[in-house]
């Protein structure tokens, strides 16, 4: 149950669509008329959990009527960094309650034609012509927070609040109207046909519903897919993250029973070619694929690299050390050539150079 005392100082209630006919030209400033838009249906407030009652429904048609300046309507709801202006569209008039839902004309100003974002009226009214089930309003009121509470008190037994109303199943405190301040036009898009705050609830309990099936925590497998993700691929894909880096799960202390299910489920042909091409990629194609082949965690795989890394830049460091050792040798002019080393005896003119040696050494074995 939604607690009433943090209750928002204004409440955005559920969008709603459904209209008859446009007029171009027509409403109270000639500038266009939309007839018979939903402004509000019973139901759930989507996203704050609370109730729309019928006495609700009454009271905004009341709040509509009141007045013969009627309730003014902008294009969209204005956001924290501004407070809609420009955006005002027009105004709500004659309301009346039908069914469960609360039906209104929109008239269109001439200003809605000549807005900061241009022309919004000519826009909307082609938007309700076009996609009337992508058309919506949403109303954004004050809520009155004692008569909320002493309702609650009212059909509260014990520490139980039972909705007197049968349709509400979950037993949401019922919303009651202080002041409606504005009616906003909404887009409301053909996949969301229940609306834009119930979409944000669906996504947030999907995710929950994944992520129960996919830790273990329930056997429930969700029936549509989250975020586009099938439960069991992503069950399998936590599994082997968890077994990769050896680690488990556990639920206030004490361990919860892992995804054993999906232990031993096969990758996926997809997910296979991508893991085994990262080992490829990063470590080369032999020890890459032997590996990844092993189970080898990619962290594990790094270190090993690094190791063979270092292995072989010390192996080309020795290299290179014997190389140089050889080449300062050659560089010294060291030979072999000990019989042209020394002057002949009696040679008086002391040591001769190689090219005489050479020519001496050649008479020598001619005679």
């Amino acid at each position: 149950m939604a607690s009433l005392s943090e209750s928002p100082e204004f409440f955005r209630a559920a969008q709603s669509h459904g209209l008859e006919t446009v007029e171009r030209n027509g409403g109270r400033y000639s500038a266009g008329l939309i007839r018979g838009v939903s402004v509000i249906t019973r139901g759930e407030a989507l996203g704050h959990e609370l109730w729309v009652d019928a006495d609700f429904l009454a009271d905004t048609t009341a709040a509509i009527n009141s007045t013969s300046t009627g309730l003014k309507a902008r294009f969209t709801h204005p956001g924290l960094s501004n407070d809609g202006m420009g955006t005002k569209l027009g105004t709500i008039h004659d309301a009346k309650t039908v069914g469960d839902q609360v039906i209104a004309d929109l008239h269109f100003q001439a200003a809605a034609h000549k807005t900061p974002d241009g022309d919004l009226a000519d826009y909307v009214m082609t938007l309700a012509e076009e996609t009337p089930d992508q058309f919506g309003l949403s109303i954004v009121f004050e809520h009155d927070l004692e008569l909320e509470q002493a309702h609650t008190n009212e059909h509260t037994s014990g520490d139980l609040f039972i909705s007197p109303d049968e349709h509400n199943k979950n037993n949401y405190a019922h919303a009651m109207l202080a002041n409606l301040r504005a009616g906003d036009v909404v887009d409301e898009p053909a996949a969301n046909p229940d609306g834009l705050f119930k979409r944000g609830q669906e996504f947030a309990q999907q995710g929950d519903e994944l992520l129960q099936y996919v830790l273990g925590v329930s056997d429930a497998k969700p029936s549509t897919l989250c975020f586009g993700v099938d439960g069991d691929r992503a069950m399998q894909f936590v599994t082997r993250f968890l077994s990769r880096h050896n680690l488990t799960i556990q639920k206030g202390g004490d361990p919860v029973s892992e995804v054993e299910s999906a232990v031993d489920a096969p990758p996926t042909r997809e997910e296979f070619a991508a893991q085994l091409l990262q080992y490829t990629e990063a470590f080369g194609a032999d020890n890459g694929a032997t590996w990844f082949a092993e189970g080898v965690s990619f962290t594990e795989c790094q270190s090993r690299h690094i190791e063979e890394l270092n292995r072989q830049i010390a192996t080309l460091s020795a290299k290179v050390d014997e190389l140089q050792e050889t080449l300062s040798s050659l560089d010294r002019g060291e030979d072999d050539g000990g019989e042209f080393a020394e002057a002949e005896q009696g040679d008086s003119e002391g040591p001769r150079t190689l090219a005489s040696r050479i020519r001496i050494a050649g008479r020598h074995s001619d005679n």
